[in-house]
């Protein structure tokens, strides 16, 4: 007869189970892809509040351009004939203060402060002798804090 530790026992069956390797490999993948849906959300998330910025930029530089077109060309044409460039914004009573530096105008925007610019110039469209024909406004809303993306709208406006 054989010693105990060289018998085998046939009649037990082999014990079915997850051995440790394969335990560490799910462990491994499953961290792998946590880490990578982390990652996705954190940036979808951030793209989707760059475009709400975006969004909200284009809205209200064209709200300004809106409110510049039913101003009138009389009321916002540059206060001297020539074709400098002149910085325009809202006057507190109605109408509109010109500049010939930028103001530094600020628009709040989703609980931050924006630059927004709206320049004024004189165009001439038929290429004649110098005329006044029309007046270019350009209307530039920025919407990033440490980058400088700026939505730009611009249209033509004439008496």
């Amino acid at each position: 007869m054989k010693p105990p530790f060289l018998r085998r026992d046939l009649s037990r069956r082999p014990q079915r189970g997850t051995t440790l390797v394969e335990v560490l490999w799910a462990v491994i993948l499953l961290t792998v892809l946590a880490i990578a849906a982390g990652t996705f959300v954190s940036l979808s998330s951030g793209m989707m509040a760059v475009s709400r910025n975006q969004r909200t930029a284009v809205e209200i530089a064209n709200s300004r351009l809106e409110d510049l077109r039913s101003a009138g060309f009389n009321s916002i044409k540059p206060p001297t004939q020539s074709y400098a460039v002149f910085y325009v914004r809202p006057r507190a009573g109605g109408g509109w203060d010109h500049f010939s530096s930028d103001p530094g105008e600020t628009v709040r925007m989703l609980g931050w402060d924006y630059p927004i610019f709206t320049t004024i110039q004189y165009v001439d469209i038929d290429g004649g002798a110098p005329s006044y024909d029309v007046v270019q406004v350009n209307v530039a809303v920025r919407y990033r804090v440490q980058e400088p993306n700026t939505v730009r709208l611009w249209a033509y406006l004439g008496p």
